[in-house]
């Protein structure tokens, strides 16, 4: 939390939200693994605020979608490269 807590002004007792601001719900989700590894998320209530204009949703293709892009990469003897993306 040393790392968090920079990032936010702390308005605290019955100070009122700044103009342009909105006060959402926020809370600690903490979780050990079967490895006893540990993580922690700084989760916020962003479903109480406005959806931004641009779109933040990350797609899904279809299993039918990526069969046909393994075909014709097969097809034209295109070497497939595969990536994940791991949450920090």
């Amino acid at each position: 939390m040393k790392n968090v807590r920079p990032a936010f002004e702390i308005i605290e007792g019955d100070a009122k939200v700044p103009a342009g601001y909105k006060e959402i719900p926020c809370h600690m989700v903490f979780d050990m693994k079967m490895d006893f590894t540990r993580k922690a998320w700084f989760v916020a209530g962003g479903h109480v605020t406005d959806p931004p204009s641009t779109l933040t949703d990350s797609s899904v293709v279809s299993r039918e979608s990526v069969r046909i892009v393994f075909l014709i990469a097969a097809l034209n003897d295109l070497q497939v490269c595969v990536a994940d993306v791991k949450r920090e």
